[in-house]
């Protein structure tokens, strides 16, 4: 018995140290790509790319060879702890390395900024401690934009899709990474899956880059900006965001591919390989698509009926579109500065926020399948106050849903208010800034939007927020990205027991 238990154990750190020694590998081999940028353009800034980038080649390189199996059914039992751990260390871990040339360039002068802007990054939050992002080199900031790129596939994923080796344990890394109510697997070999997955998302980046192109950008922008877009993440290397560019026709190519990015992958592969046209009636995506159109008619209509756009009317509907899009796909791109709308405007994006995109996507967010189904369990519930003795199964569509995902969603969305308040009392500590100001950074960081409002909004960085506050937001971002119950399940004491 004791043999076996030193052995899992054995098994156990193998694994979370593989994966992360693959999360080291990957970071390094993709300070690369900002270091051929840095030479390009001469900026000066290849020292803070190069050293780093070598120091992780080699020490992730290293232990993904001390820990590999001797064969592929050497791989043994993967519990859930070593996922969960696997996975949420992998996040703090890239946080940490990913903010390194932050501080050798001197960007920022402390860890926890780094970290702060780099967790902003990985996790495609968008959320930014830069008051003047311009002031920055050009490598710099495409490192910074890259980071929402890789972050938005995900650090594992990619491992995943270039080693597969964890066996079984690889289906359960992705599918904690692949959030929301979709299969994780939709072709017969997991690394299969996950390249798929990198197809799509090398398409539409692709696809945005040449689009921006078309638009008007100049190769080095619409790069960086279609790293972002798809992603969902909203970093830019301008501080007046997309606003910069005053662009009808940029900012209509954002709109649909900020739509088309917060969109299930597990449907463009279907739609792709299966030619199943019948995806694009999926329940979700018309909810998706239904509630981003029924926004920005509403907050158009609040804008057009208060004047704060006067009779420029046209200009409303055009910030409206985008405003919304960006807010609902969890983006963070900002044409407008919105805190100046009016309340009812704000308030919808607020509540915006918690909703995002849909299940399987990058965007983040409850995601609307969630938000669906905890109105049809409400309806529901209501309905057999009324007619005690009804049979009325949970369904979406044609499909019945069991108890155990209403159980789940239900447990998540309690989860997800309780962090929301938590978080908001603690930075709200800081006097410095307003309860409102918090609740809403909060909101923008655990949802992974960016901007919220008042002292941290559209026009406005996290400068305000303190030591202590930033270190609470850095969490949420985390947790909004791992979606709660994967990185609050190592708080727990019944995890950490055998």
């Amino acid at each position: 018995m004791l043999g076996d238990a030193a052995r899992i154990r054995a098994v156990s750190a193998r694994i979370v140290i593989r994966v992360n020694a693959g999360v080291v590998l990957a970071v390094g081999a993709a300070l690369l790509v900002p270091l051929v940028i840095s030479w390009l353009y001469g900026d000066g800034s290849w020292r803070s790319f190069l050293f780093p980038g070598a120091a992780m080649i080699a020490l992730g390189g290293t232990g993904v060879l001390v820990t590999r199996p001797p064969s592929s059914r050497a791989v043994g039992y993967v519990s859930n702890r070593d996922v969960y751990l696997s996975v949420t260390l992998a996040w703090v871990l890239a946080a940490l390395l990913g903010g390194v040339p932050f501080l050798l360039e001197g960007t920022f002068g402390s860890l926890l900024d780094s970290t702060f802007e780099a967790m902003s990054g990985f996790t495609t939050t968008g959320a930014t401690l830069l008051s003047d992002i311009e002031a920055e080199t050009p490598s710099i900031l495409f490192w910074r934009s890259m980071s929402q790129w890789l972050g938005g596939i995900g650090i594992v994923v990619l491992f995943v899709a270039v080693a597969p080796t964890l066996g079984f344990g690889a289906a359960r890394l992705l599918g904690a990474e692949v959030s929301g109510l979709t299969e994780t697997r939709f072709t017969p070999r997991i690394a299969d899956t996950a390249k798929a997955l990198l197809v799509i998302y090398l398409a539409l980046t692709l696809g945005g880059v040449l689009a921006l192109l078309l638009a008007g950008m100049n190769l080095y922008d619409s790069v960086v900006h279609s790293f972002a877009t798809v992603a969902t993440g909203g970093f830019s290397p301008k501080t007046a965001s997309i606003a910069f560019y005053d662009s009808l026709a940029v900012e209509a190519v954002l709109v649909v591919f900020m739509v088309l990015s917060g969109v299930s992958f597990s449907l463009y592969y279907l739609l792709y390989s299966r030619r199943r046209f019948d995806v694009v009636l999926d329940r979700e995506v018309l909810w998706y698509v239904a509630i981003i159109v029924a926004a920005v008619f509403f907050v158009w209509g609040v804008l057009v009926f208060e004047g704060d756009y006067g009779a420029f009317h046209g200009r409303a509907f055009r910030d409206s579109a985008f405003t919304v899009t960006s807010i609902v796909t969890t983006t963070g791109f900002v044409t407008a500065d919105f805190d100046q709308w009016d309340t009812g405007a704000t308030t919808a994006l607020v509540l915006l926020m918690f909703v995002g995109g849909c299940a399987g996507s990058t965007a983040g967010g409850i995601k609307v399948i969630r938000v669906l189904i905890v109105f049809r369990t409400i309806f529901q519930d209501i309905f057999r106050m009324v007619h005690p003795r009804a049979v009325t199964p949970l369904k979406m569509g044609d499909r019945i849903l069991p108890e155990g995902v209403r159980v789940a969603v239900l447990g998540l969305f309690a989860a997800w208010v309780m962090v929301f308040v938590l978080a908001t009392f603690l930075v709200a500590i800081q006097e410095d800034l307003t309860p409102f100001s918090s609740a809403t950074a909060v909101a923008a960081t655990l949802n992974v939007v960016g901007p919220g409002l008042g002292q941290v909004g559209a026009s406005e960085s996290y400068e305000a927020v303190n030591a202590f506050g930033r270190l609470v937001l850095t969490m949420c971002m985390l947790f909004g990205r791992l979606e709660i119950f994967t990185a609050l399940a190592l708080f727990s004491p019944a995890f950490w027991r055998r």
